[in-house]
């Protein structure tokens, strides 16, 4: 397997400036099948078959490739395009570079996205009523309203998506500015793929425990109704750990390893990128119901993720 689990490093490189033999190249091709057609699925299929992992040693998935070939060091470029200095080696030239982003947009603009579709930055589990403590999901009052996050459970809370996404991202980059902010991000990052290994193993058990479970109750060791009950359990456990590996897998691989100013990184981030970080940071935004204000501050708790060791 080409790739080694490196902290910090940004892969086809060896280190700033230096490019990795065998993973430069591989980013090469892969940008090439880009630009002949095949889709970004296509293109990590193709670099998994080659034996090439992200320098944490995970596999590439479509997301982790995307924001990889969207940071601009790829093309020894700063965040605002200009060539680093003393970045004597590139994996891309920036004029492939400007081509790759430039076929991103057009493909984006092809899957016909609606112009005023809100990205929302803390769903799927990290936004969450303080009240019921029910999921927050990404919601809008009707067709003109701006969009908002509603409680999924209750449906009685519901804040403005716009300033509890500001009030958060506000929040992060201040504790972006602490002392000590990188080596708390990269154990964090230690701690989520540590559970990401164990979901793995748990959900590949899942089909000889659901034998296990079949066995009991054929030989007359479990009544049908404990049988049942037990069946259902197992799906659901099935499912849930699914759905907090996904979950999990969006805070790996975060391209930042080589970033010096995070907060500059933060304005220029692509959105997954951002996200990726939020959820790294923060385990739960909780949400209060409005209670005379408005204000995020008057009714937001954030819960910070703390490391394992």
């Amino acid at each position: 397997m080409i790739g080694v689990s490196c902290v910090g490093r940004l892969s086809g490189y060896v280190r700033a400036g230096v490019v990795h033999p065998k993973e430069a190249p591989l980013l090469r091709e892969a940008v090439t099948l880009l630009f002949g057609g095949d889709s970004e699925a296509e293109a990590t299929r193709w670099l998994t078959s080659k034996g090439m992992l992200t320098p944490r040693g995970n596999e590439f998935r479509r997301e982790v490739l995307h924001r990889l070939l969207a940071n601009p060091r790829l093309a020894g470029l700063d965040e605002n395009g200009e060539p680093i200095e003393g970045w004597d080696e590139r994996v891309l030239e920036p004029d492939v570079y400007m081509r790759l982003q430039a076929l991103f947009v057009e493909r984006s603009e092809k899957r016909g996205t609606p112009r005023d579709a809100h990205e929302y930055l803390v769903t799927g589990g990290c936004a969450v009523c303080d009240e019921c403590t029910q999921a927050m999901i990404g919601s809008r009052a009707h067709a003109e309203a701006p969009p908002s996050y509603k409680c999924d459970g209750c449906g009685r809370t519901r804040i403005n998506a716009e300033k509890l996404e500001d009030f958060v991202a506000e929040h992060v980059l201040a504790e972006l500015l602490k002392p000590g902010a990188r080596e708390r991000l990269e154990q964090l990052q230690r701690d989520i793929e540590a559970e990401i290994a164990r979901l793995k193993e748990h959900i590949a058990g899942a089909d000889e425990r659901f034998a296990g479970i079949g066995d009991l109750y054929g030989r007359g060791l479990m009544v049908k109704a404990a049988f049942v009950a037990a069946q259902k359990a197992s799906k659901e456990d099935l499912r849930t750990s699914k759905v907090r590996l996904k979950h999990l897998e969006q805070m790996t691989d975060l391209p930042i390893g080589d970033v010096h100013d995070l907060v500059a990184w933060w304005r220029t981030a692509p959105f997954a990128s951002k996200r990726g970080l939020v959820l790294l940071e923060i385990e739960h935004v909780r949400v209060g119901r409005a209670e005379g204000s408005q204000a995020p501050e008057k009714r937001v708790l954030l819960d910070w993720r703390q490391p394992v060791s």
